[in-house]
């Protein structure tokens, strides 16, 4: 089931969403929540509001309302929440959302709603390089290998 796309949130459009935002957090300015609204890099209004909602209930360890104008995990929530997944039974040893990436170690399900990160900057999703469990024998030839010279390989 594919959702509806959102139409572009207004000036009029944030100052409502302000308003509902300031509500749940009255210790925030209304002004200061629509001018954060307003230099969100996305602007689609479901996206825009579902966020907002996100961090106005999650984040009580900020103070002001700048963290609206953020894209940030609670984007990747309000863009989770929005799509409205399908929950299906994994399998014993998977996730649900997905292998983690090679780079960042975020899971495949989630990893498209990043843009970019801090960190580790802006990639595509490259799946983990399977790893295998060391076993007696491969830690021993390990060894072997690592303090023997020239003259005994």
């Amino acid at each position: 089931m594919s959702r509806v796309e959102g139409p572009i949130a207004t000036e009029g459009d944030r100052r409502h969403l302000a308003e509902i935002i300031a509500r749940i957090r009255p210790d925030w300015d209304r002004h200061g929540i629509a001018a954060a609204l307003a230099k969100h890099p996305c602007q689609e209004l479901d996206v825009l509001a579902m966020q907002a909602l996100v961090v106005a209930v999650t984040r009580s360890d900020q103070r002001t309302p700048a963290v609206l104008a953020l894209d940030g995990d609670h984007t990747n929530r309000a863009r989770t929440a929005l799509s409205r997944p399908q929950v299906a039974p994994s399998a014993p040893g998977t996730f649900k959302l997905g292998p983690e990436c090679d780079v960042c170690g975020v899971r495949q399900g989630i990893h498209a709603g990043v843009l970019a990160s801090l960190e580790y900057g802006e990639h595509e999703f490259r799946p983990a390089t399977p790893r295998t469990l060391a076993t007696p024998e491969a830690i021993a030839n390990a060894r072997r290998i690592a303090f023997s010279t020239e003259e005994d390989r």
